[in-house]
């Protein structure tokens, strides 16, 4: 896979991390109430266990990504540039 690639996959993977996220703090359960608002019942919609589950693993995903794109980017070097970079900071006086 190359580095364009992941940085795309991860893209969307951060995406469904948000929506599961949203999903989990929101939606995740339904409310019903009877006889007014006197007495309420919560009903779980989707297996909490499962939905944290599923970030945990797009999130250690994110983690071990952005590990393998800034050892790549170690690795890579940029050629066509020469830079003297003691001349390109050098103050203005």
């Amino acid at each position: 896979m190359t580095v364009n690639e992941l940085l795309s996959l991860t893209k969307i993977v951060r995406e469904r991390l948000n929506e599961l996220k949203h999903l989990r703090n929101t939606v995740s359960v339904k409310d019903t109430y009877m006889y007014g608002d006197k007495e309420r019942t919560t009903e779980p919609q989707y297996d909490v266990k499962a939905v944290d589950k599923k970030i945990v693993f797009l999130e250690n995903f994110l983690y071990k990504s952005d590990a393998k794109i800034k050892t790549s980017n170690a690795k890579t070097e940029v050629l066509g540039l020469e830079i003297n970079v003691d001349e390109l900071l050098e103050p203005l006086v």
